[in-house]
């Protein structure tokens, strides 16, 4: 189902650690309440297992956006994995500019235990401009 006649659904790909789960599926059903995009979902053992070429793959795929769920740093039980996640969002932001494309087509989200309304008006907030974005295959 699309937003309008005129506007094509977009797809968003959400990679999370699967420590979010409940929190990431919660959110899933929010944006799905609001019909506001699709949702593929990879869960990850850890967002340090995520590589860069999955998150360039997916765009390649036709996600019009990326997004990557992890721990907030000093939380994760694999001590380095969130910065690592962290650190190669922003690798695949820095390719993705150099060829040409928004480097905000890919972003990492950190839900803290206690995240309230503020947490979801951002990813709202991110989600709709990913909406505003065509996917690469499109280009």
């Amino acid at each position: 189902m699309s937003a309008s006649a005129n506007t094509p659904e977009r797809e968003i790909t959400v990679f999370f650690c699967t420590r979010q789960g409940e929190r990431v599926a919660r959110i899933f059903r929010e944006l799905s309440g609001q019909g506001m995009m699709r949702v593929r979902s990879v869960p990850l053992p850890c967002s340090g297992k995520l590589e860069v070429f999955q998150l360039t793959r997916a765009l390649e795929d036709g996600a019009a956006g990326v997004a990557l769920f992890g721990c907030p740093e000093g939380e994760c039980r694999y001590v380095f994995g969130s910065p690592r996640g962290k650190g190669r969002v922003s690798h695949a932001g820095r390719i993705l500019e150099e060829i040409g494309l928004e480097k905000e087509r890919v972003r990492r989200f950190v839900l803290p235990a206690d995240s309230g309304p503020e947490s979801m008006k951002e990813l709202s907030d991110r989600v709709e401009k990913i909406r505003g974005l065509e996917s690469i295959q499109a280009r």
